[in-house]
């Protein structure tokens, strides 16, 4: 029979008795036991006055139940008290852990909710940035077709302005053709598959040295044999139109005229003193003054 002491001063219960309980009653007995250490304390008996009363009511139980059952061991108790304290430890760690986890969790849900936001936001502005580049591109389509038609157009004027200054090309003077003669060379030679922008540069070249000599005065000189001697001579050029010549001496003049087959030089002795004099004036070693100097009526330029 177990011998639970419920004396007036609540003294200890003896844990060597524990070893006759029932094991179904062991939390009973544990849950006695500390309630009447609680209630040894002063302090305790007045904060907690049902100590006594719960102590004195599990402590008959204990003794109703241990009649009709053999108590076991001590090791058996203490080992069961320490699993049951383990596994409230445990099941109080793994709702903290639970509790970190959630916690974690919560945020990680909330940053794929701003990703999966921001991937919406920017599948939405792909789209439009799509639509967007088909309509430029369609833009493009067309602006290609019209730069190609335009291209096309452009080669055939460009073939068209070739044919018209090749059979111009003889009339050029020696200084109008030295300024432009790579351009005419290609231009003669019309190798095919040239670049259009080649061709294009080229004519743009030619046309503008022509009118820029077409429209200006020029002086030239050049060495020619005459009479078995090399004489230098200075020709004064009049645009594409005509041209006057002189020597140093003054005793051989003459003037010259564009043709089929180049430049033909007429000699005209009488032109040296006017020429002479136009051409000190052209180069300002004279003042400016009026000079009379024949124009070609079809192929003559007398005085």
């Amino acid at each position: 029979m177990l011998k639970i002491e419920f004396l007036a001063s609540c003294k200890r219960i003896a844990p060597a008795e524990w070893n006759r309980c029932n094991p179904s009653l062991l939390p009973f007995a544990a849950a006695t036991f500390q309630l009447i250490m609680l209630w040894q304390s002063p302090i305790n008996r007045i904060r907690f006055p049902f100590a006594a009363v719960s102590a004195a009511g599990l402590s008959l139980l204990f003794s109703a139940q241990a009649q009709d059952s053999a108590l076991p061991e001590a090791s058996a108790t203490q080992t069961a008290l320490k699993e049951w304290v383990q596994t409230r430890q445990l099941i109080s760690r793994e709702a903290s852990d639970w509790q970190e986890q959630q916690g974690s969790l919560t945020q990680l849900n909330d940053i794929r909710k701003i990703e999966i936001k921001n991937l919406e936001e920017f599948v939405t502005a792909a789209g439009e940035r799509v639509e967007e580049i088909d309509e430029k591109r369609q833009d493009y389509v067309e602006e290609e077709a019209e730069l190609k038609a335009w291209r096309n157009k452009l080669t055939v004027q460009i073939a068209e302005i070739e044919n018209s200054l090749r059979p111009l090309l003889p009339y050029f003077p020696t200084p109008l053709r030295a300024k432009v003669q790579e351009a005419v060379v290609r231009l003669e030679e019309s190798e095919p598959g040239r670049p259009l922008q080649h061709r294009t540069r080229d004519v743009l070249l030619i046309m503008q040295a022509y009118q820029a000599f077409n429209n200006n005065i020029s002086l030239d000189a050049e060495v020619r044999l005459i009479d078995g001697e090399k004489r230098e001579i200075e020709i004064l050029y009049l645009g594409m139109t005509q041209a006057w010549f002189v020597d140093q001496s003054g005793r051989y003049a003459g003037y010259g005229l564009p043709s089929q087959d180049g430049w033909t030089w007429v000699d005209a002795p009488a032109l040296a003193a006017p020429v002479r004099q136009a051409i000190e004036i052209q180069t300002r070693q004279a003042p400016p003054a009026f000079i009379s100097l024949p124009i070609a009526n079809g192929n003559n330029a007398n005085p």
